[in-house]
């Protein structure tokens, strides 16, 4: 089984094998949860030996049969006599001698340090768990880390005073992002969302409904069945559940009205507390069967309403639905539709669909799928039940549950009504859009008369799929698109006009000739800005960003923002996504890191946004600026893998800077310069440098290799590009390019030039940027002092990541000297002011305790102060202490200060 979301867990375990003293851990999962594959990862992680104790739960009956499992594991020839000694001793010793007996035979075992990893101890026979969990207790001067895991660990049972680490069920972001490793090729996404809800978190389960569906449901093309048919693990966590709250009850007719409620509850995904017993909705919710939000109620755990649901019978099931049909129809009439449509001859399916948008819009997805599915099986398929569908997409689409809105979409065939076929091709252009797919809009090929009823629909068509086009970078089809809409002038509405004039303004952006502020909107008035729509205000706000304009765009992002109840999910999230990319573009991470923060918490399915490569840009920047250098490449990489992406070309161009970017502040010259040269080929017919940022890059990375005529090169279209397009980075940019490319005779001015050109107001990462550049070409003298600067200017820019020492640079050769195209670097000592450089930590780690070197490990690893508290089981506030304790020991002034001294 794939291991996903586990992280913490795994370090946790495996901070056991660093720990200089004995230890055990109880792991606690339930069936299916992955308790084989941590503890499989844990084997895999820590460096030392590991024994590895399996249970077969048919010697359960035999006495010791698990101890003498745990001795023949252990490498040490004694183990055998000690295995004949106990059980000979069994019959006549038995309590505390036999444990004490069994503790004497450990220790007498001449053992190196080693990890006893033992798989479903609860299975053992009951005189083996008892023994082990003794010797768990006291495992002082055995040299032994013992882990066990268990499905439940009772309150009077041996294990109940050891440390218990319980594995939660996965997030939906998990489950979702494991499901996409388990499907075959093919596979509906937002069926695969509707899978990872339905499966409660739990890894077997969901593997096992993976086998009972066919192809065709994988593939979107055949309903669902909710809730989901039951599995052996779906059985065996709803018998735990119902034994765990199993317990006394106040009167005889206490014991039946909670069961009851419980089984009528599971035949509907959602319903009204009007009309239910609430004593017994209470207990239900105090046993934490149910969940009470608001006025309405549900089973907690998919998994037990499934078992619960297929466990009735199909003729009870069908009675008990006409009962609460009838008794919620005038309280509840959405679940009265979901139960009508069990026991009426012909559903009707507009009236469950009318329930399902219903629920969408009161942030109830998961019902409004348990009924949409409901209506694709017993639907005709009509125009009018399709046209309620589409209500239910739009509505998941404005919420930017963008997967379950392609599910649907899917499943549904044109209109001949062209007013809903308008709808239906607007959704499925802005899904696709979304989801980082190319979207073809072939049906917008054919022309379209002025005179046409339709023609007002599809001028706004147009219009979106320009604001598309200009995006992803398209200037030529995105100018096509609008002249178009042009044409069709005397009938487009208000919106479409202003859809069209915003996209022009991305356009210009884009082109590098966007007019001055103060000729935009009425030099972008409050009031003007506050009477456009989300989405146009959006693209002008875009417009700002790329044209430089930072301070107004992020003004005009948080009136989208500030917009409150009135604006829809999906604008929402898209402003506080493109104002993160806004600080991003300008440099000022600090306020970029906490966007990033606003956005993804505030957002939908963060697995979701590492599938849009146009949303991967921030994610894979927060990782490399917190020090998950692996982490940001994996994210690139992943998206640059999609087949969607290789289709946008403006998106696969970005992709490739970024890498490049990325991999050249690690000091991996000659991957950055590969990836880079990828986004220069791709990207080559964007003549704007401003947009993809990459030609400097390139500059640096081409003379840190000795490339010196190629860098020359880059550096002079640099220059031509700029001065068609001037901008301010690209004037701090170029002036760094020439200065590292000058020769002998200007170089010294060229040097200066490019740090005097900085004023206070521009970017401390591109400041930062050009005195590490010059470092790394710099003299032995020149270099100290220019890496001091580039650290300080990185540290105001608030990249704080953990640095170490680069890899060798190139010098750069006196004017005049033989250069190829391809010639070898010439070998400098590291640069300590580039992002990577650091001292040799040595002489700093031997300052600390084994505890604080523990911390410290886990900050350069990039891990933050809650992580490391419960990865190392403290306390928050200790974990603060300890990194009082640090600082002052090594004299670091900061985070980021600290892991710079210990590289």
């Amino acid at each position: 089984m794939a291991l996903t979301g586990r992280r913490l867990e795994v370090d946790r375990i495996a901070t056991l094998a660093a720990l200089p003293r004995e230890s055990a851990m109880v792991v606690v999962g339930d069936p299916g949860s992955g308790r084989s594959s941590v503890l499989d990862a844990v084997a895999d992680r820590v460096s030392l030996p590991v024994v590895r104790v399996g249970v077969n739960g048919s010697e359960s009956r035999w006495p010791l049969a698990g101890v003498t499992s745990l001795f023949t594991a252990l490498d040490d020839p004694r183990a055998t006599a000690h295995i004949a000694h106990l059980l000979q001793a069994g019959g006549a010793t038995s309590g505390l001698a036999a444990a004490h007996d069994f503790l004497e035979a450990v220790q007498t075992l001449t053992l190196p340090p080693t990890v006893v990893l033992i798989d479903d101890l609860d299975r053992m026979d009951v005189e083996s768990q008892e023994l082990i969990a003794f010797l768990a207790g006291r495992l002082a001067g055995t040299a032994l880390r013992l882990v066990a895991t268990v499905r439940t660990v009772p309150s009077d049972g041996p294990l109940a005073a050891l440390p218990v680490l319980r594995l939660e069920p996965l997030t939906t972001d998990e489950s979702l992002a494991l499901a996409r490793t388990m499907a075959p090729e093919g596979a509906n996404d937002g069926v695969l969302a509707i899978l990872a809800e339905a499966t409660g978190g739990n890894p077997g389960a969901l593997r096992e409904q993976f086998d009972a569906f066919s192809t065709a449901q994988l593939a979107g093309t055949e309903p669902l069945v909710l809730p989901l048919r039951p599995t052996a693990t779906t059985e065996a966590i709803a018998a735990l559940t119902l034994d765990a709250v199993e317990g006394p009850t106040d009167t005889d007719a206490d014991a039946g009205r909670g069961p009851d409620v419980l089984a009528r509850l599971a035949l509907v995904p959602v319903a009204r507390t009007t009309g239910w017993d609430r004593d017994a909705v209470d207990d239900l919710t105090d046993a934490g069967l149910v969940v009470v939000r608001g006025q309405t109620v549900a089973v907690r755990d998919p998994l037990l309403q499934s078992a619960l649901y297929w466990r009735t019978s199909a003729r009870t099931r069908r009675t008990l639905h006409r009962e609460l049909a009838a008794a919620s129809a005038e309280t509840d009439p959405r679940a009265a539709a979901w139960h009508r449509s069990f026991v009426d001859d012909v559903p009707d399916v507009v009236a469950l669909l009318a329930a399902a948008e219903g629920y969408v819009l009161d942030g109830a997805p998961h019902a409004a799928v348990a009924l949409a599915e409901r209506a694709l099986h017993v639907g005709s398929g009509g125009e009018d039940e399709r046209a309620a569908l589409l209500a239910v997409v739009e509505a998941l689409f404005a919420q930017r549950l963008l997967g379950l809105a392609a599910r649907y979409l899917t499943a549904m065939r044109p209109f001949r009504r062209a007013a809903d076929e308008v709808r239906r091709l607007r959704v499925l252009y802005s899904v696709q859009y979304l989801r980082g797919e190319t979207v073809h809009a072939d049906e917008l090929l054919v022309p379209v008369d002025a005179e046409a009823p339709e023609a007002p629909a599809t001028a706004g068509l147009l219009a979106m799929v320009a604001s598309f086009r200009a995006e992803t970078w398209d200037l030529d089809q995105a100018r096509d698109l609008l002249a178009r809409v042009e044409q069709l002038g005397p009938v487009i509405t208000p919106r479409t006009a202003e859809i069209a004039g915003a996209v022009q303004c991305v356009v210009a952006a884009l082109d590098g000739s966007l007019p001055a502020d103060t000729e935009l909107y009425d030099g972008l008035a409050t009031p003007r800005l506050m009477a456009m729509s989300d989405a146009a205000l959006l693209l002008v706000a875009h417009a700002l960003s790329l044209a430089e304009r930072y301070r107004s765009a992020r003004r005009v992002f948080a009136l989208v923002v500030a917009r409150g109840q009135d604006t829809e999910a999906v604008w929402v999230e898209g402003a506080r996504y493109l104002s993160a990319e806004n600080e991003l573009r300008s440099g000022n991470f600090r306020q970029a890191l906490r966007a990033v923060d606003a956005w993804e918490a505030g957002s939908a399915l963060s697995a979701q946004r590492l599938r849009e490569p146009s949303r991967a840009v921030a994610v894979a920047w927060r990782h490399f600026a917190e020090g998950r250098t692996h982490e940001a490449l994996e994210v690139v990489d992943r998206c640059l893998a999609l087949r969607s992406t290789v289709l946008l070309w403006g998106t696969t161009a970005r992709l490739h800077a970024l890498r490049g970017r990325v991999l050249l502040l690690d000091g991996r010259l000659d991957e950055a310069v590969t990836a880079l040269e990828a986004a220069d080929a791709v990207g080559r017919s964007l003549r704007n440098p401003t947009v993809l940022r990459h030609l400097g890059d390139l500059v640096e990375g081409y003379v840190r290799l000795g490339r010196v005529d190629d860098a020359r090169s880059a550096t002079a279209r640099l220059a031509a590009d700029h001065h068609a397009r001037p901008s301010r980075w690209g004037a701090l940019v170029l002036a760094r390019s020439l200065a590292l490319v000058a020769d002998d005779a200007t170089r010294e001015t060229a040097r200066r030039r490019a740090l005097e050109l900085f004023q206070p107001h521009d970017s401390q990462y591109e400041r930062a940027r050009t005195f590490a550049a010059l470092a790394a070409v710099g003299t032995d003298t020149e270099r100290p002092r220019l890496s001091a600067a580039a650290a300080a200017a990185y540290e105001a820019a608030g990249l704080r990541r953990p640095l170490a020492a680069p890899a060798p640079t190139a010098v750069m050769p006196p004017f005049g000297a033989p250069t190829s195209l391809r010639s070898g670097p010439v070998l400098s000592a590291p640069v300590p002011g580039s992002p990577r450089s650091a001292p040799d930590a040595s002489v700093v780690l031997t300052q600390l305790t084994a505890e604080e070197r523990a911390v410290v490990q886990k900050v350069t690893e990039g891990y933050r102060n809650r992580e490391i508290a419960s990865s190392l089981f403290m306390s928050q506030r200790t974990v603060e202490l300890r990194l009082t304790q640090i600082y002052r020991k090594v004299g670091a002034r900061s985070r980021s200060h600290l892991v710079a001294l210990l590289g």
